[in-house]
This record gives structure tokens, C-alpha cells and sequence, in this order.
């Protein structure tokens, strides 16, 4: 037998590397299927009829260049529906451009994270959106967003996708993946950023009335080409935090990474009224350099001096070294984000404005009760960790897991925290209200929470007001869904159920 050849000894077929983005709780899932009637344990409430949308960077081919990082996976979009106590789960790919010439190829053809000059030959001049990011829900549509790429109208029901959006030809290559919705006016303030598909100073801002028609366009330039992730919305102002986090072309075409954190340029923020536009921009430079990670809200408070904004977000003083090198120094480490408050003084010329710890504890995945968006909110919910009720985790792809998830009463100065428990990690906190009339706070966190010793997924169903008192619900999923990124719930009413 020693002797005997064994004819398929070469490795064949599929395979993913052994590094840290492909192995243990981070390897790709892959799984499209359904779930009817998930286990639970506990009750849901039944206020809860709706859908729990979320999506996820879920690669489904290895690698073309051997290795790649987190964020260049494949969309894949997570829905569990509410129904009477009851929960299904279904998975679905997104369809895109990509997904399907790669599905067809069987193997990957596009290389590095936003990198065109990595790509296959036989995909030159093919779009590259992984559609990965984010979901919405608006004027009665689904969408998977990726900010490098155009939305994806998915079917609410079954996940199909049915095809790339543009808004009647209105946007160009690229949408964010973090719009706001206005809830007073139904309206979604939105912006692109890099539209062209190359670096550009260039910000192009959106407004997409309840109909779904663009009614607003307007550009405006920033000071440098950067990653533009998120930005803050209040009843009559929209924020841009300009970080140093930048893209040079040129690098890209030399195989580097797409973005690199530059602390040798200044942070800016452009704060632009709602109601005047673009015209009326005024700029201010930040006295650190910092980046903004995701954000809380945006609101106005009148004093007797004037107008105060104030901007509600999650700050680090690095870049997102996890994912992205720092220009000048590749020993440079990582910083956690911090829940910060800017306050800007809008009836004074001082270019200065006011920056304060808002909440005294890491975090990140910020999220408010959504009825509160564009005024000022009382209750902050996050994804954390806290080494006095529970180890941290070993860092993944992403960087360190969360094991908790925070709240924070402002008007309270309170932080109260749930423990996902040993070797399990919460994703992104959606806050629901318990009815559209509940004061603000009343009502339930969701997040996922990854069971990393029995690789599975678990969405955990807790009272936002009381997260020590433990779940309310844990719906059990019987396999693993990935790792995601971000959320949204959607009504039944709205849903048409």
C-alpha cells in the first residue's frame, strides 16, 4: 500500500488560504437557504411583526491574488421576518455584476479591494461593487449599498435581485452606504463620494423625496480625496467629516492599498445648511487629526448666543489600521473610537469649534431610537467591551470583537451593559420601538451575536432601557451566518404583510 499512487493526492478544487480572514469564525459561509420556524428561547415580543435586514461581506471564491482583506467580500444579505412570535431565516447573495461573471468563471476574476489594475484581463473596464455594506429601506423599495458601487434593489420578500439602480440615470458610479432618513419629512439625504470610480474631491449631495425621485443635486469640493464612510444629518444642517484617510491613484496603480492614513493632513469639517445648499458651505479644521468611524446623530440647540450643532460620533485618532496601512509609519497601531460631541457655534466667524468626551467608554456600531434622528436624543446604544463583566476576545479581520453592548443615558449618566457571555461576540445594536407612539428609548435592541465555540449565530432580542436584565429573546440559528456590518428594521405595515 506504501507504494500505491493515490491519483488525487494533488489538491483540487476550491480552496480558501489559512489566514486570519479565511479560517476559524471568519471563514466564509457561502449558505443561501431558508429557515422555517428558527428555535427560540424565551418570547418574541409580539410588537415584533416585521423584517430584520442586515448585510454582510461574504467572499465567495478565494482570493485571485492569494490573500485580501474583510471588506472585499461578496453582499450577502440576512433576513429574519417576524410573524406572530414566530422566525424565518433567509440568505441570499447579491446579484451582482461580479457575483455573476464570477459564479459563471467559477473562481474569482477581480483582484484587490477597489483596485482595477488587479483584475483579470477578461474583466477589464466590469464593475467591481460587492454591494456588501449596508441596507435600505426607503419609498418603499430594498437596496444593498456599497459606497464604491451603485445600490442594488432587492425584492423585500425574497431577497431577488432586481438589478443595479441609478436613479434614473441621476448617479453616476457610486452611492453611500449610509443615507439618512428624515422622519418628519420622509425624505433620504445621501451623498457619493469618488463618483467617477477614481480618487476626486468631488462630494456629490442627494436628496430622494418619499416618491423615490431625486429632487436635489448638488457638488462641492473637498480639501483631498478621502474616504467619505458616513455623515450627520440635523433638521437643518448636513456634516461632512473630512478625514485623513486618502487615495492616490497612483499607488493604486502600483498595487498598493486603495486608502492610506495620512496624519500629515489636517481633519475638516464642512458643515452646509439644508435649506441654502452648497453655496453657503463654511469649513472648519479640527484641532487633532481624527477619523470619524460611524455615527450617533446630528442636532441644533438655540441658545442666547446663536445656533449650536452639535455632532454625536464615534472618533479615532488613527486610521482604520486594520484594514488600511498608515502612509508613514507601518508599525502604527490601531486606536479605539470613542463617542465624542463637536459643537460648532454658528452665529460666530471663529473658525473653532467645541469637542467633548461624550461617552467614556470604547465603542463602535453606533445606533438611536430612529424617531429621535435630526434632534436631540437622550438614549445611545453601541457595540463595546468590558474587560469587568467579560474577557476580551482575540482580534479578527475587523480588528478586536465586541462582547458586549453598551448603553448610555445622557440624561442619566448612566452606561449599562449586556455580556453576550464566554467566546461570543454581538455585531452592529438596531434599536425598535415598542409602537410609534413609545417614548423615546422604549422598545428592544436586536444584534446578532456570534457563538464562536459552536460556530453558529444566534439574533439576540434585549430591552434597550435594561440590557443587564439579559435577553428578552435569543433566536437560534442552527448554522453560521457571516460576520455583517449593518441592519435595518423594516415594519410589517410597511412591508405590506
Amino acid at each position: 500500500m506504501s507504494d500505491m499512487t493515490i491519483p488525487f493526492s494533488k489538491p483540487t478544487g476550491l480552496r480558501f488560504p489559512d489566514d486570519i480572514v479565511f479560517r476559524g469564525y471568519a471563514a466564509p459561509s457561502r449558505v443561501e437557504g431558508d429557515v422555517h420556524d428558527l428555535e427560540v428561547v424565551g418570547q418574541i415580543p409580539p410588537e415584533l411583526n416585521g423584517a430584520f435586514y442586515r448585510n454582510s461581506a461574504d467572499h465567495t471564491y478565494p482570493p485571485l491574488l492569494g490573500k485580501d482583506i474583510f471588506l472585499n467580500g461578496d453582499g450577502m444579505v440576512h433576513m429574519v421576518r417576524f410573524e406572530n412570535g414566530h422566525a424565518d431565516l433567509k440568505t441570499r447573495y447579491v446579484r451582482t455584476r461580479k457575483f455573476e461573471l464570477e459564479r459563471k468563471a467559477r473562481r474569482a476574476l477581480f483582484g484587490a479591494y477597489r483596485n482595477p489594475f488587479t483584475d483579470s484581463a477578461e474583466v477589464a473596464g466590469e464593475d467591481n461593487n460587492t454591494a456588501n455594506t449596508a441596507v435600505l429601506w426607503h419609498h418603499g423599495k430594498l437596496y444593498a449599498l456599497k459606497e464604491s458601487g451603485l445600490p442594488y434593489e432587492l425584492d423585500p420578500n425574497t431577497l431577488e435581485t432586481l438589478g443595479e439602480r441609478n436613479f434614473s440615470g441621476k448617479l453616476d458610479r457610486t452611492f453611500t452606504a449610509h443615507p439618512k432618513l428624515d422622519p418628519e419629512t420622509g425624505e433620504c439625504i445621501a451623498f457619493a463620494y469618488n463618483a467617477p470610480g477614481q480618487p476626486s474631491r468631488d462630494i456629490e449631495l442627494y436628496v430622494i423625496a418619499p416618491n423615490g425621485e431625486i429632487t436635489s443635486h448638488e457638488t462641492f469640493e473637498a480639501p483631498y480625496s478621502s474616504m467619505v464612510h458616513d455623515c450627520l444629518v440635523s433638521r437643518n444642517h448636513i456634516a461632512f467629516v473630512i478625514c485623513p484617510m486618502v487615495c492616490d491613484w497612483e499607488r493604486v496603480k502600483n498595487g498598493e492599498s486603495y486608502w492610506h492614513w495620512d496624519n500629515t493632513l489636517k481633519t475638516q469639517v464642512a458643515i452646509i445648511p439644508r435649506k441654502e445648499g452648497v453655496k453657503a458651505i463654511r469649513w472648519y479644521t479640527c484641532p487633532k487629526v481624527a477619523m470619524q468611524t460611524h455615527t450617533f446623530n446630528a442636532w441644533e440647540e438655540q441658545t442666547d448666543a446663536g445656533t449650536t450643532l452639535h455632532l454625536d460620533q464615534f472618533i479615532t485618532e488613527s486610521g482604520w489600521l486594520s484594514q488600511f496601512p498608515d502612509l508613514h509609519d507601518p508599525n502604527a497601531q490601531e486606536k479605539p473610537p470613542f463617542g465624542e460631541r463637536w459643537s460648532f457655534d454658528l452665529d460666530s466667524a471663529s473658525p473653532e469649534f467645541r469637542i467633548q468626551r461624550l461617552i467614556n467608554q470604547i465603542g463602535e456600531m453606533p445606533a438611536i431610537d430612529p424617531r429621535y434622528a435630526m434632534k436631540r436624543a437622550r438614549h445611545f446604544w453601541f457595540g463595546t467591551n468590558n474587560p469587568a463583566i467579560g474577557p476580551m476576545l482575540a482580534w479578527g479581520p475587523k480588528g478586536p470583537p465586541f462582547t458586549c453592548v453598551g448603553h448610555f443615558d445622557e440624561a442619566a449618566k448612566q452606561l449599562n451593559f449586556w455580556y453576550a457571555g464566554p467566546d461570543s461576540a454581538p455585531e452592529e445594536p438596531h434599536f425598535v420601538p415598542r409602537s410609534a407612539d413609545a417614548p423615546e428609548g422604549d422598545g428592544w435592541i436586536l444584534t446578532m451575536v456570534g457563538r464562536r465555540t459552536e460556530n453558529r449565530t444566534d439574533l439576540v432580542i434585549l430591552d434597550a432601557l435594561h440590557l443587564d436584565r439579559g435577553p428578552v429573546a435569543v433566536v437560534k440559528f442552527p448554522y453560521r451566518v457571516h460576520e455583517g456590518f449593518h441592519g435595518i428594521w423594516v415594519g410589517a405595515q410597511a412591508l405590506g404583510w
